[in-house]
């Protein structure tokens, strides 16, 4: 997936959760669903 000799620039897991939830977050605003949006961020908020 990642070429080799090339340094390590593999996200860890939790950059790539943080990532993902920005990325929900901001989907939720842009659809109009800011108190869903609100709410996925209070729940996310205590597993990032």
């Amino acid at each position: 997936m990642y070429a080799k000799g090339k340094t390590n620039n593999v996200p860890s897991d939790s950059q790539a959760r943080e990532k993902l939830a920005l990325y929900v977050y901001e989907y939720l605003l842009h659809v109009g669903a800011q108190k869903s949006a609100q709410t996925f961020l209070s729940e996310v908020s205590t597993i990032v």
